[in-house]
């Protein structure tokens, strides 16, 4: 009997002192943090509608849509549509156009151009909205500053009612 007891005593003891390891093991602890904020600005570029933009155009978030027509035959600007405006007061930012899909009745137009002028009306881009088209060099809008987007649509003499050409151009900016 006194091996038996000693055996149990012996378990009992190794219970108990794994009881207290795994108790004092369980009680250290290692603290890692993060500490962060998320914030809105008025940093960046941003899309404002122009004096001219047709009624049904929108601006939402970084997205411009602009529904644009013209009658047949007829060519039409859209001379001061939209405005790319840098919100930042203290940084100039360098950016890229590309028209990144361009769909529909392309034979319709002649042409169907986007137009950027800088502050001093110079033209600084001319992208072609018919077809995937990129303005191969970055340009650069200053601090502050406010370019002007014309679009130019000119239909074939005698085109189809209701044709239709759909684009998107994607800005790219640092």
């Amino acid at each position: 009997m006194n091996a038996k007891y000693k055996k149990s005593l012996k378990i009992v003891t190794l219970l108990i002192t794994a009881l207290l390891i795994a108790t004092a093991s369980a009680q250290i602890y290692n603290y890692m943090y993060i500490q962060g904020t998320g914030q809105i600005t008025s940093t960046g570029l941003r899309w404002e509608l122009g004096t001219d933009a047709p009624g049904t155009a929108g601006v939402s978030g970084p997205t411009a849509t602009v529904p644009m027509t013209t009658n047949e035959g007829n060519p039409r600007n859209y001379s001061d549509c939209l405005h790319l405006v840098n919100l930042d007061g203290s940084a100039t930012h360098d950016f890229n156009l590309t028209v990144t899909s361009s769909t529909g009745d392309a034979a319709e137009f002649q042409e169907f151009n986007l137009v950027l002028f800088d502050t001093t009306n110079a033209e600084v881009a001319v992208l072609d909205l018919l077809t995937q088209d990129d303005y191969t060099s970055t340009l650069t809008i200053g601090v502050s500053e406010t370019w002007r987007v014309l679009f130019e649509l000119i239909p074939v003499a005698s085109p189809t009612p209701d044709s239709t050409v759909t684009f998107e151009v994607t800005l790219i900016y640092e």
